[in-house]
């Protein structure tokens, strides 16, 4: 699992590639803990998944996703998921994930529904 993150005016892309599974969930959890504390830089923005290059996810990932979601949810910022491949489209379905986030076709299509002035700012990158 590689995991990297990009700063777009109101919004923190999170870029996961690979796989998280019951070797690689610490690891995310240790990347994504940051953007989920109070207080610290990120704790104001909205945060965008991009799975585009996710190749599987086990219930040890969305069990993180999850704690994400309801993270966010008492700090009233806005999280979402972008960019699906099928099996893990599948994963999200059947375990009805797809109820609790919000899931776009691609990153530009999450940019315009969660910020327009970063869709504007990923679009000149």
């Amino acid at each position: 699992m590689e995991f990297s993150t990009q700063q777009i005016a109101d919004v923190t892309l999170i870029r996961v590639t690979g796989r998280i599974d019951h070797k690689s969930v610490k690891d995310f959890e240790n990347a994504l803990t940051p953007f989920l504390e109070t207080g610290s830089p990120a704790a104001d923005t909205k945060i965008i998944f991009d799975f585009s290059e996710m190749e599987f996810l086990t219930s040890a990932g969305l069990r993180m996703l999850m704690i994400a979601a309801k993270t966010c949810a008492k700090q009233n910022r806005a999280i979402a998921v972008a960019a699906l491949q099928p099996i893990v489209q599948e994963i999200f379905t059947i375990s009805r994930f797809d109820l609790v986030l919000k899931i776009f076709p691609s990153v530009p299509a999450a940019l315009e529904a969660l910020s327009p002035a970063a869709l504007s700012a990923y679009e000149k990158s």
